[in-house]
């Protein structure tokens, strides 16, 4: 019996000292990850057109070009720029912003 009750006051001061308490959680840190054209063009080629290897965020919306030497730039199509954000990192993407240069801001929970 007097052990126990021996037990129970260690118990308890080391409670009150704080040794056993639980550790506080970990808080998500929100980040912004900017992203270039070209990365934007593994989004193009992978989900929009095979040839397109450049995109651009423009104020119309996320396109898709393949370069040509003699014309500029050839359209290839439109895509998401949440899904972009989805295929270029596996961080879980709050919204997705444009950047300067005509690029994309990830805007990301970590």
């Amino acid at each position: 019996m007097l052990r126990r009750v021996f037990t129970f006051i260690a118990t308890a001061a080391l409670a009150s000292a704080g040794f056993l308490s639980t550790a506080a959680p970990a808080q998500a840190t929100i980040v912004d990850i900017p992203f270039g054209p070209l990365s934007i063009g593994e989004y193009c080629a992978a989900k929009v057109h095979p040839a397109a290897w450049i995109g651009f965020y423009e104020a119309s919306g996320l396109k898709c070009y393949t370069p040509s030497g003699s014309t500029g730039l050839i359209f290839r199509g439109t895509g998401d720029p949440y899904l972009t954000c989805k295929h270029l990192t596996s961080d879980v993407i709050m919204a997705a912003l444009r950047g300067p240069s005509d690029g994309i801001i990830c805007r990301a929970v970590r």
